[in-house]
């Protein structure tokens, strides 16, 4: 008797709560409704309590929410995700679905229990034409060859869309039940797993000599402070989508003969340019060109971070929507609020640097202020703990997505704003070390390939972030100047750290920064942010050393392992 086959286990099912939202009231399918990833309930969009202005489509499947009792903040926290074709097409389906069925009754659609089938010039490409900003933050395609894109992902993706047989350009949404198109649509979930991965380099960096086909992964073994460490040969090539490019951006550095491809950093991941350490002690045994072997290792002993000969504004540590200039201090914006730091950060000391309010278009604003590395770029500045800022619009100042009367009347264009940062300086802690008062090495990163230059991809753990306790630094404060004059004292006792000039702006608004040094209206008893720059130099030249003497055993390690994969090689 042959044995039987064991059967496949089914996903488990997740159990929803009956009762929705604060309200405690019930679905209401087709309206705007958001899905905590919490506690896995659904909140009607009117009811949401911080989000003011919130807006967007019904059925939207790409993002992260957090209602009050679930965000550690105890603020609502809205995180949208990038929505590929597939994320947008599900949407535009279930409504289009949803309004058919309002058109014709609910009782005769739940009787006839069929799919509703769309044409795809007729119904499907006029609706992606009208909602195109509430379904993706994709700048518009201009060409129409997204058209047959739309038309081949319909076709192929047969778990989530269904081709009418008697017409091929007509397409239905697979699942009947509209209630459970959400984040966690079993179909929506597995959306891009499809190709295993296992680092976010898989849909974002490449080597200079990969193909589009990704090739394997290679885990070469522990290293420092136990974590690991990958090379880049396995991922896939960044697309750069529309005006701006959502993946990758290339910008001129000063002192840099040519420009370089920057990835940006998103969604928890921050890429540093590095470059080649002249003080490691075994240098030539380091210098091997990787690039001609995968099997010799890129050791973080070989690589230091980048740093820019003057403060500017940040190649990629910026949202993707707002645009740098050549100048590399000029911005504008084309979206909603969202973030951009500069290069250069302090946590000690007095700084000040201004911004000139170039352009404001008509419903456009923007915020200035001061931002920790955490803050993140797709939310205004002043959203978060690791952020303060002031807006334009009635001059209200937001720290912790809280805004409070600061200076009657806020500011426009054409006016130079004036941003203040005071921290006081830290005492010796006997308990403390050397590296605590230095900047961070980023060693822990993995050291990838992109477009012949190397970068440090260092990750963001949320339960980290969320963990992590913040001490108040007293004495310290944020002060802003308006047209030379001071607006008086915007925050006082803030948060420890380190923190970065910073920009968000919302729509078409343009500034330009200036960190000196020279000012419009100078402030006496100020440091000049462009000093950072040099100062900045001399820190992490330290912290790179401190990290080369601490790990001296570790790096032995490394250079022995280098001779013997090079004495394989020559045999």
């Amino acid at each position: 008797m042959a044995p039987s086959k064991q059967s496949k286990k089914p996903a488990p099912i997740v159990e929803l709560p009956q009762s929705v939202c604060y309200c405690d009231g019930l679905r209401e399918v087709g309206s705007l409704e958001v899905f905590c990833s919490g506690c896995l309930k659904w909140y009607h969009g009117r009811c949401l309590r911080h989000l003011q202005g919130f807006y967007g489509l019904s059925f939207m499947v790409c993002y992260v929410f957090n209602c009050e009792s679930c965000s550690p903040t105890k603020i609502e926290s809205w995180t949208p995700k990038q929505a590929n074709f597939i994320h947008m097409l599900v949407t535009v389906l279930a409504n289009l679905t949803c309004e058919r069925m309002k058109e014709i009754g609910k009782e005769t659609a739940k009787a006839l229990e069929k799919h509703i089938f769309f044409n795809l010039e007729d119904d499907i490409i006029p609706y992606f034409e009208k909602n195109w900003e509430n379904l993706t933050s994709m700048p518009r395609r201009v060409k129409t060859t997204w058209h047959q894109t739309l038309q081949s992902t319909l076709a192929k993706q047969g778990d989530l869309f269904l081709t009418n047989p008697r017409d091929e350009n007509s397409f239905a949404l697979l699942e009947l039940d509209l209630s459970k198109i959400g984040p966690v649509h079993e179909g929506v979930k597995q959306i891009g797993k499809k190709t295993p991965s296992t680092s976010n380099l898989n849909s974002t960096l490449v080597t200079a000599q990969a193909t589009e086909k990704a090739e394997e992964v290679i885990d070469v073994g522990p290293k420092t402070r136990g974590a690991k460490r990958r090379t880049a040969e396995g991922s896939n090539p960044p697309s750069k989508k529309g005006k701006y490019g959502t993946d990758s951006v290339v910008v001129s550095i000063p002192g840099r003969p040519n420009p370089i491809d920057f990835c940006f950093n998103k969604d928890g991941y921050r890429y540093y340019l590095v470059e080649r350490n002249p003080n490691v002690p075994e240098k030539e045994l380091f210098d091997l060109e990787l690039e001609n072997s995968t099997m010799v290792k890129i050791h973080e002993f070989l690589y230091r971070i980048t740093l820019y000969d003057t403060v500017m504004m940040s190649p990629n540590d910026r949202a993707y929507q707002i645009k740098l200039y050549d100048d590399n201090l000029t911005l504008a914006g084309y979206e909603g609020y969202c973030l951009s730091r500069a290069t250069h950060s302090v946590a000690k000391g007095t700084w000040y640097f201004e911004v000139n309010f170039l352009k404001q278009p008509e419903d456009s604003h923007i915020r200035i202020g001061w931002s920790q590395p955490y803050a993140v770029l797709q939310a205004c500045l002043g959203y978060s703990k690791y952020s303060y800022s002031w807006r334009s619009l009635k001059g209200t100042k937001f720290h912790e997505a809280r805004g409070e009367k600061y200076h009657f009347g806020g500011f426009k264009q054409g006016d130079v704003l004036g941003c203040l940062i005071h921290l006081p300086h830290d005492n010796i802690h006997p308990e403390k070390s050397s590296s605590d008062y230095l900047p961070i090495t980023h060693k822990d990163g993995f050291i990838v390939n992109f477009k012949h230059n190397y970068f440090a991809e260092c990750q963001d753990s949320m339960t980290e972030l969320k963990a992590r306790k913040l001490d108040v630094l007293p004495g310290s404060r944020i002060e802003f100047f308006l047209n030379g004059k001071s607006c008086g004292d915007a925050f006082t006792d803030i948060y420890a750290g380190y923190y970065h000039p910073a920009i968000s702006i919302f729509q078409g608004a343009q500034v330009q920064c200036n960190f000196g040094p020279k000012f419009r209206h100078p402030v006496k008893n100020a440091r000049a942010m462009c000093e950072r720059a040099e100062e900045t130099q001399l820190e992490q030249s330290l912290s790179d050393l401190l990290y080369l003497v601490e790990n001296e055993e570790e790096r032995a390690k490394a250079a022995d392992e280098i001779r013997r994969i090079q004495a394989d090689l020559a045999i």
